[in-house]
């Protein structure tokens, strides 16, 4: 297709959108609800895969000492945690220091604590794991690790939760993936079946073309246009509509983010691809090619 002729196609495509405004306004209105499903199960996810990556982040290890530990000792314990690859940060937390943060948990009832004579609590490293071994299999290994090091009384990563917390985020992406496939589909499906009004309109106008030598390409390429086209406005419609829905929610739901730029554009260029697609499908059906 030399550029002329793609030039042509293009010029055409618009003069039928403002030829046919009305069906393409109620394609686009179909079209618009159909990605806002899409829009709002993006926010869903990008909301709490927010929330899983905060709640990873602040996941520690708490590497409790023994009481007699020399200076010495505790130098080459500190040393020998910073040494390990899967460590980020490694912070030393006194006796003393554990006993203000435990009476600042407590808040009013620290008054249980009046009856003790001695400090109870003992010292450790509060160790943070680097990204990229914030996980359970990352977490038991440095556990067994840093229980062999010489002073160490104890290791604590909260197995239990991370567990859960592994768990639950395994399914959450697996039952993500299933469902984004299936808005996907049914989205696809929607638009194909709008186009598919728009085509059936100039069912005639398709006839003459074909008998007068059109190729299919000449003749398919205008309405993939024009579907890329409605994506695109439908797109900005949904997303508006999605912006209605985040101030709502977030008067019930404090905390929740919209989109950033680069996942808005994503999703417009996503909507765009959507509604050639579903031109092209409905174009196979209609025209049997």
């Amino acid at each position: 297709m030399t550029f002329q002729q793609g030039f042509y196609l293009v010029r055409e495509s618009f003069k039928t959108l403002r030829r046919h405004k009305g069906i393409m306004a109620l394609s686009i209105i179909i079209m618009s609800l159909s990605l806002l499903v899409l829009a709002v199960f993006l926010l869903v996810t990008d909301n709490v895969l927010a929330v899983l990556d905060k709640t990873r982040a602040e996941l520690k290890v708490y590497v409790y000492l023994d009481d007699n530990l020399t200076t010495d000792g505790l130098e080459n314990s500190h040393r020998q945690l910073l040494a390990m690859q899967s460590v980020e940060s490694v912070v030393f937390v006194s006796k003393e220091e554990a006993m203000v943060e435990f009476e600042q948990e407590l808040g009013e009832d620290q008054f249980i604590l009046e009856s003790l004579e001695t400090n109870p609590l003992p010292a450790s490293f509060r160790v943070v794991l680097k990204e990229e071994h914030r996980n359970k299999v990352a977490f038991q290994a440095f556990a067994e690790t840093a229980a062999a090091i010489a002073g160490v009384e104890e290791v604590n990563y909260g197995k239990e939760f991370i567990d859960r917390f592994s768990l639950l985020a395994r399914i959450f992406v697996y039952v993500d993936v299933v469902l984004g496939c299936i808005v996907i589909l049914s989205s696809v499906f929607i638009i194909s079946n709008t186009v598919r009004l728009t085509i059936l309109s100039r069912e005639k106008s398709i006839e003459i073309l074909k008998l007068v030598g059109a190729t299919n390409r000449f003749v398919t390429t205008p309405f993939i246009i024009e579907g890329a086209f409605q994506g695109g406005i439908a797109s900005f419609v949904s997303l508006a509509l999605l912006a209605v829905i985040y101030l709502a929610a977030v008067e019930v739901i404090p905390g929740v983010t919209f989109l950033d730029t680069g996942k808005i554009v994503l999703y417009v260029m996503t909507c765009i691809l959507l509604g050639s697609i579903g031109s092209y499908a409905a174009l196979r059906r209609f025209m049997k090619l």
